[in-house]
């Protein structure tokens, strides 16, 4: 509704509907758009896609937030969020939370870091076997049952690797005849999944510092990391699909908005 107020959008999506006084045609456009993919796709991905967006939209919003918190000619609402230094606050906060990492999750932090091999998931390690492949390791969890003390049969491979413990499963897995690179992740495959992690510790790198020169207001700031922590968490595959619908949709605005934009007027008229 605001896009299209500003005119980036046809004037049909910011109409209000007369009785119940909400954006009616946007919002049963946008709910067809969401609802009939989700017919056809994983409703996990669909969910994390809404989920990556939803978080988008508040990242923007936090970082309006800080970029206009210094302009004294933009139009103030009646609302102001309550101001707190974050100069000290935040490289303080940085500082600490690099240091307990390093301390308390050492092996964790250096492997990420190192882009150190790491295991396949019982789901995503079973999955790219082949028939032979299956056969060999369902017999290794025979042995492994034989070895572990283990009663029953276990004809789910997946089930029985899941409730290993996380000891149990790398014994297992270090054992196994397979080759290396059927038990292993390693090299680019590894370090793609990792690569929002790694945006999210330069944006803290940079606000950081705009913190220090800035004095950014705290509860903004607090508020963008948060959201942009939880995007990071949704993995590389969602984030390509963000990037994609982020592209089409900033292509839709440019397209139309290039001539029916409000600001583009105002400057023709200056």
């Amino acid at each position: 509704m605001s896009m299209s107020r500003d005119g980036l959008l046809p004037k049909a999506f910011s109409r209000i509907h007369p009785v119940y006084k909400t954006p009616s045609f946007a919002t049963i456009v946008v709910g067809f758009v969401v609802a009939v993919p989700s017919l056809f796709m994983n409703l996990t991905i669909v969910t994390d896609l809404c989920s990556i967006g939803t978080l988008f939209a508040f990242v923007l919003v936090c970082a309006g937030v800080l970029v206009l918190q210094n302009k004294p000619d933009i139009q103030r609402g009646k609302f102001r969020i309550p101001y707190a230094n974050s100069k000290y606050i935040i490289p303080v906060a940085f500082i600490a939370a690099i240091a307990f990492s390093l301390n308390y999750y050492k092996a964790e932090t250096t492997a990420f870091i190192f882009n150190k091999p790491k295991i396949y998931e019982p789901v995503t390690f079973l999955t790219s076997l082949d028939e032979t492949e299956l056969a060999m390791v369902k017999n290794e969890i025979k042995a492994n049952q034989v070895k572990l003390h283990q009663t029953g049969e276990s004809n789910d491979a997946e089930l029985y690797l899941n409730n290993l413990s996380t000891d149990q499963y790398e014994q297992f897995m270090t054992g196994s005849q397979l080759s290396g690179e059927r038990k292993f992740e390693s090299g680019l495959s590894l370090f793609k999944h990792k690569i929002p992690m790694w945006i999210f510790l330069i944006i803290c790198v940079v606000i950081t510092y705009y913190c220090i020169t800035k004095n950014l207001s705290l509860i903004p700031v607090l508020g963008l990391i948060s959201c942009l922590y939880m995007m990071c968490e949704l993995g590389i595959s969602n984030w390509i699909g963000f990037g994609i619908w982020l592209v089409i949709g900033l292509i839709v605005y440019f397209l139309y908005g290039y001539k029916h934009s409000k600001l583009n007027a105002e400057k023709v008229l200056v």
